[in-house]
């Protein structure tokens, strides 16, 4: 066989693999979709004042606000068990679940949006209490609940197990 005998086989092998055509995605809500992300972009982010001084626009300044005011108001928290029973155990060393008797500590946690905007309304059928411990910026809450989690190897709840526990059962990392 000789070198261009191989280019020729090689190229028609190229010219039958052809790539079909595109298909069209014809989902209208993809194009909704697509309508609101361009509607939000072409929103402006830059207003002018009457002196011709560029300022952040009204949405944008409010976002900020909201933000800035979720850092400051955050909260650690605490989920507790709601009824004796077997519970979902991430820090369990060879088992997944964990009996757990009413009032004992399942989860310590951090968050800036308060219950609702963390859990919504899953806990109660998760047979979960969700109590704030300590409200503060997010540092100082972030702080108390790795002081927690860290600390729960020492917890009497803990202690009093056959096999003790490196971080509560609904924790599935120190942090």
């Amino acid at each position: 066989m000789r070198w261009d005998d191989s280019y020729t086989e090689v190229k028609e092998v190229q010219k039958s693999t052809s790539p079909a055509a595109p298909r069209q995605n014809n989902d209208p809500r993809g194009f909704f979709i697509l309508l609101l992300l361009a509607l939000f972009m072409a929103s402006p982010f830059i207003e002018y004042d009457e002196h011709g001084v560029p300022q952040l626009s009204k949405w944008r300044q409010e976002k900020l606000t909201k933000e800035l005011d979720e850092i400051k108001g955050a909260e650690q928290y605490v989920l507790l068990t709601l009824e004796n029973g077997i519970y979902p155990c991430y820090s369990c060393v060879g088992a997944t679940t964990i009996y757990l008797r009413k009032g004992q500590i399942w989860k310590y946690g951090m968050t800036t949006k308060g219950e609702r905007g963390r859990y919504k309304n899953k806990l109660p059928g998760q047979r979960l209490l969700y109590v704030t411990e300590f409200e503060g910026t997010v540092e100082e809450c972030l702080m108390e609940e790795r002081k927690k989690i860290y600390y729960y190897a020492l917890h009497p709840e803990n202690l009093a197990r056959e096999v003790t526990l490196i971080r509560p059962p609904g924790n599935k990392r120190d942090n």
